[in-house]
């Protein structure tokens, strides 16, 4: 092939695009773009709105907890009935430059009884891109009617020793001052300008609650507890009302010692309560008091004597402390006393004291030796010092132990000339019983069981009544009470012979 035709194709292998391609291309472009760029632009407008949305939802929610926070009487937006949510909480927030508008919606209902108030807290923004706004709805039952406390005050009160940061009190006098919160002053005042003479008929309560889930009412039984009028105090600068509160002074040393939960409430005219005012004290007047109903029973193996008490009434008792003393009949008198328990456990009823025969070890007996014993028991405080005085057996026990028998005679014809005469001795375990007292509206199944879970008694209580449990012998029960209606199991412990005869649970 000649050169010059070679040369002259190479040239135009490389020639580039024309004018009317890169338009044709352009176009295409343009086409295509046009299709693309609406996607983006919505997709950043989508952003923006959840953004917004975002935070319009924020601020309902912060304003919705801010209306938990408010009393039931408070949450209005009716001027007449006070402060409104608008005025309380402002009407527009601003958040990242953007301005937010707020409003709220009241609605009053009543359902099963009760009173509901359903709040919509609803936020809207002008900004673009303009959507929904963001809104939140729940409903708020009505908690308290009565007269809210505004705090519980307690004098004179001193530091607890044992390094609690709960007061302690004792003494014959305490004083309460249960302030009402200055909201709810007009429920106690017709006119609070006039406060000595528009007083309305409101009362306070005050009791204490043990972890036992004991209860002291104080005030008047025959009066319902009530702490009236009476006992209302306030206070005043110019013709303006500064202060209102119920103020009881009580003797302490009513009080069993120990931490308590002292609780107070007011109540409307209508006895409807406002809310409880719960703070945590510690009593101490002294030492414990002596247990009760201490006995022992020598067991038929010899060897062993089972002691049974009930505690005294407080409940800081750190632990019990039991002695034994034995009749020496060589010196023909007592032993000084030994203890035999010094760290029982503070709520314990009953002790086994053991120990051998074989190897003569207190408390022991025999057909051939027989021994006495005394024995004393006491409990001591957490405070340090604070040791109670002791309960001592009024008459000694005895090992081997003295038992009831009864004898049988029995008489077999041998042959028609004889006879013989077998005796037989049977022992008779002494038995004890307790009652149950129902003063519920409704019928209880009773369950008892021993110290080894062993179901030893069932029956049924009726509402009203008394069930008497007979036949029990000595030692450690459980009892529980299962209302036959459905409801929750009440239970109890009790130990006989300590508590042989008494009531041993109390249904309400």
């Amino acid at each position: 092939m000649p050169r010059h035709k070679a040369k002259h194709r190479g040239r135009a292998g490389l020639r580039g695009f024309t004018l009317i391609e890169v338009l044709i291309a352009s176009m295409l472009l343009l086409i295509v773009m046009a299709g693309i760029v609406p996607f983006f632009v919505g997709g950043l407008a989508q952003a923006s709105t959840v953004r917004y949305k975002s935070l319009a939802t924020n601020i309902a929610r912060e304003r919705m907890e801010q209306i938990r926070q408010l009393d039931y009487r408070e949450i209005t937006e009716n001027p007449a009935e006070g402060t409104t949510l608008s005025a309380r909480f402002g009407t527009t927030a601003e958040r990242r430059g953007i301005k937010f508008n707020i409003s709220y919606k009241v609605e009053s209902s009543t359902y099963d009884t009760g009173l509901l108030k359903k709040v919509t807290v609803t936020v809207s923004w002008t900004a673009p891109p303009r959507v929904s706004p963001a809104s939140i709805t729940t409903l708020i039952h009505q908690q308290f009617l009565g007269p809210r406390g505004a705090y519980l005050e307690l004098s004179p009160t001193q530091s607890d020793p044992l390094g609690t940061p709960f007061p302690l009190i004792a003494g014959s006098s305490t004083r309460i001052r249960y302030h009402i919160a200055e909201a709810d002053w007009g429920l106690v005042f017709r006119d609070v300008t006039k406060p000595s003479t528009t007083a309305r008929d409101v009362f306070a309560r005050f009791f204490f609650v043990g972890s036992d889930g004991r209860t002291i009412f104080l005030g008047d039984p025959d009066d319902e507890n009530r702490i009236d009028t009476a006992y209302l105090r306030y206070s005043t600068s110019g013709s303006q009302l500064t202060d209102v509160w119920f103020e009881y002074s009580f003797d302490t040393r009513l009080i069993p010692d120990g931490y308590w939960e002292l609780r107070a409430v007011a109540y409307n005219e209508y006895e409807q309560p406002g809310n409880v005012w719960r703070l945590r004290v510690r009593i101490e007047n002294g030492a414990p008091a002596a247990p009760t109903q201490f006995t022992a029973v020598a067991q038929p193996d010899n060897q062993s004597v089972v002691l049974y008490w009930l505690g005294g009434p407080e409940s800081d008792r750190d632990h019990y402390v039991l002695e034994r003393s034995v009749w020496n009949s060589q010196a023909q008198q007592w032993t000084s006393w030994q203890p035999v328990a010094p760290n029982i456990a503070p709520d314990t009823v009953t002790y086994t004291d053991q120990g051998s025969v074989a190897l003569k070890v207190h408390p022991w007996g025999s057909q051939e030796t027989t021994n006495w014993y005394l024995y004393r028991i006491y409990a001591v405080d957490r405070q340090p010092g604070n040791i109670g005085p002791a309960a001592a057996l009024t008459q000694p026990v005895v090992i081997p132990p003295m038992t009831t028998t009864t004898t049988t005679q029995t008489t077999t014809t041998v042959s028609t000339t004889s006879t013989t005469t077998i005796s037989t001795t049977t022992t008779t375990l002494a038995t004890y019983s307790v009652k149950v007292q129902n003063n519920a509206k409704s019928h209880y199944r009773v369950d008892v069981r021993n110290a080894s879970n062993a179901l030893v008694y069932t029956g049924t209580v009726k509402k009203g009544q008394t069930l008497t449990i007979s036949g029990l012998p000595a030692g450690q029960y459980k009892i529980d009470a299962t209302p036959i209606s459905g409801g929750s199991i009440v239970s109890a412990s009790f130990s006989l012979p300590a508590q042989a005869d008494q009531i041993v649970l109390t249904l309400l």
